[in-house]
């Protein structure tokens, strides 16, 4: 490595033009400086040995290519080209701007996008008008960023050290652009594992790799780097190629999304042309992955994402719901998540793009999509669906204490489509929550990272499958219920009380009498005052007196249940309230309830043992029945939770009271003690 790279803090320094222009360019806007030019100075020194090259390749093409066209790429031996003769230490003191845009302008497309989404133009512009554009762009050029004098790791560590100091300073949404470099890691490594074909393939293999929300690519470069380091490692066979995909909507993390890709492999000198002008940002794409997939008809073997935690999906609400109107022929058939987490709906996203025969995914999702929602919500039959499409391979509960900006529980989630035989039907719930090793300095609200050893043993631990402590395989009926509605017999009589004739006055069926019909049913009522009568009398009752009141007058159902509502007095010594015309028993809707039943249990066999020793009553409503795309019309609606607390719950005994005693006992000694001698 040269020796400027090994002394000079690229970091500090490029912060340092920042903070140069503090009194003009908000902290909050930093990142339209730093990185942006960063990325310039990078493709400038990139292209710098083929400039001629490429000077006389437009002079002698240009009238038949014009300034935009791929064959630049050949001249200038990377996936981008300038057609240009500025560079950064060239524009001039005088109409810096003009030569600046200008500059920009003269990129390939792939490349000028990505400046663009930087909103060059109008932080230029600004620094221009306070007269600093030149002195930030001589600064810059000082800079070496040669691939000769940074490597692509070394550049790459650059933007992400910045990405993050801009976090840290700035955003408190942090964790919607970065996910931690030990958290993606370990991701990748489980995505990768047990894929004998990829590690053993003598011809090198070739696979597709897809991040929906790709934030500004640390999934995406890490799986490459780890690849290249299982190469060099001699892990793998022969190197694979592994072709990038991604989408994301926010401009600022797509564009360093892009730059870390487009200069990728730019100081891999000795690559062939073919690999030397192979643009791996082209598939990484700009917009709302949930409405409007760029990427559609389009699956990929593997899958990687790290989507927002409790983000609204309202302003995707519009294209969602139409596409949930096509079932299972669109992403969203398994259902829809509450509007204030769109979470699950990117779960739905992952698994309508892996490869149907050998995708597989990795996602990092926060607790709510293991357990949210009540049976037959949209959340439980999201779950279900994965269950029924058995995709669900591993979940692994990560440490707390790991990610930048939240502290809140993480879970890693494996999808399969290529799940071993033996682990077909199941899922594997590893708890990795003590798998963290202290940081010596907090970065934000990650005191803790997953070692390397920790990893390894995370990744062994799935791909052994095994029971242990900290892991378990479970059925996925486990994972479901069916809830029932149970219902209790109603023992009620019909009690009239003057007490409670205030009460029954200010009921609908009583106001819409007339005065007279008023008076009437209330001394009819009055005449039967602390008079028991059966249930059935109400409704007779009403029949009878409104034949003797003029209109206006409600109908007799309206005032039988209005008498029962006021009146109707609950004991269990009344006997059972029977419907005449039904012949069935009344059920009293004070004791409606709903009974979890497991999955694979006989109703029964719950019943025998769970209420009715409580409740001997009660029984099974078995109208109401599991409805829906994905139901199957029997008794009970199906739900679904995943609860890694049932698996791994600890007991800890409380202290015993008389311990607690002695230590208040001996604090109190203590006190006393520190108290005298203060006083002495």
């Amino acid at each position: 490595m040269p020796e400027q790279a090994k002394t000079f803090d690229y970091e500090s320094e490029i912060w340092n033009i920042a903070d140069y222009l503090r009194d003009v360019i908000k902290r909050s806007e930093y990142n339209r400086v730093v990185l942006p030019f960063s990325l310039l100075r990078r493709l400038e020194c990139a292209l710098e040995p083929t400039r001629d090259a490429v000077s006389a390749s437009v002079a002698e093409h240009e009238m038949e290519w014009g300034r935009e066209s791929d064959n630049y790429c050949k001249a200038s031996g990377k996936p981008f080209y300038n057609v240009t003769t500025f560079r950064l230490n060239n524009l001039g003191a005088t109409d810096t701007y003009e030569a600046l845009m200008q500059y920009i302008n003269g990129f390939s497309p792939n490349a000028r996008d990505i400046l663009v989404r930087f909103r060059m133009e109008e932080t230029c512009k600004k620094l221009d008008e306070h007269g600093m554009l030149y002195e930030v762009c001589r600064r810059f050029s000082a800079f070496d960023m040669s691939p000769e004098t940074l490597s692509d790791r070394e550049m790459s560590n650059i933007y992400e050290h910045l990405i993050q100091r801009y976090g840290e300073a700035i955003v408190e949404a942090a964790e919607d652009f970065m996910t931690p470099k030990d958290v993606v890691r370990l991701a990748v490594s489980m995505i990768f594992a047990n894929d004998d074909d990829l590690f053993n393939n003598d011809e090198g293999a070739v696979r597709t790799l897809y991040d929906p929300t790709a934030g500004t690519g640390g999934f995406i470069c890490d799986a490459l780097d780890m690849l290249d380091e299982w190469h060099k490692e001699k892990q793998m066979t022969a190197p694979a190629v592994i072709v990038p995909y991604g989408q994301e909507i926010e401009s600022e993390s797509w564009a360093v999304c892009k730059a870390n890709l487009l200069l990728r492999n730019v100081s891999n000198l000795d690559k062939d042309e073919a690999d030397s002008i192979k643009d791996m940002s082209a598939h990484i794409e700009y917009g709302d992955t949930l409405a409007d997939d760029k990427t559609d008809g389009n699956v990929f073997d593997y899958t990687l994402s790290n989507p927002p935690y409790g983000k609204k999906w309202e302003l995707s609400q519009s294209a969602v719901m139409d596409e949930a109107k096509l079932g299972f022929k669109g992403r969203f058939g398994a259902g829809l998540p509450p509007i204030d987490d769109g979470s699950m709906l990117f779960l739905q996203h992952v698994v309508s793009k892996m490869d149907p025969v050998k995708g597989k995914a990795g996602i990092v999702l926060s607790a709510s999509p293991l357990f949210s929602g009540k049976a037959g919500s949209g959340e439980s039959n999201i779950r279900r669906w994965l269950f029924q499409q058995d995709v669900i391979d591993c979940i692994v509960k990560l440490p707390a204490g790991v990610f930048f900006r939240t502290s809140i529980n993480t879970y890693l989630w494996i999808l399969s489509n290529r799940k071993e035989k033996s682990r077909k039907g199941y899922v594997q719930l590893i708890d990795a929550s003590d798998m963290k090793t202290l940081l010596k300095t907090n970065l934000g609200k990650k005191r803790f990272e997953i070692s390397t050893d920790q990893r390894d043993w995370i990744v062994q631990t799935y791909m052994d499958g095994t029971d242990n402590d900290k892991s378990v395989m479970v059925p996925v009926e486990d994972f479901m219920y069916r809830e029932v509605t149970t219902q209790q017999p109603l023992h009620m009589k019909i009690v009239i009380s003057a007490d409670k004739m205030d009460e029954f006055k200010e009921q609908g069926a009583f106001t819409k009498l007339s005065e007279s019909g008023r008076t009437t049913v209330y001394q009819e009522l009055m005449a039967l005052a602390d008079t028991e009568l059966d249930y059935g009398w109400a409704d007779s009752f009403s029949k009878a007196v409104l034949k003797k009141v003029e209109k206006p007058k409600p109908g007799a159902s309206a005032l039988a249940k209005s008498i029962v509502n006021v009146f109707g007095v609950r004991d269990d010594r009344y006997p059972v309230v029977v419907d005449t015309k039904k012949g069935t028993i009344v059920p009293d809707s004070d004791k409606k309830d709903s009974e979890r039943i497991p999955y694979t249990m006989d109703f029964d066999s719950y019943m025998e043992t769970e209420v009715l020793p409580f409740a001997p009553e009660t029984w099974i409503d078995e109208t109401v029945v599991d409805k829906g795309p994905l139901q199957d019309g029997q008794v009970g609606v199906v739900g679904t939770e995943i609860s890694f607390n049932r698996y791994f719950y600890q007991y800890t005994e409380p202290r015993k009271p008389e311990d607690i005693l002695k230590d208040i006992a001996l604090l109190d000694t203590e006190l006393l003690s520190l108290m005298g001698d203060l006083l002495k």
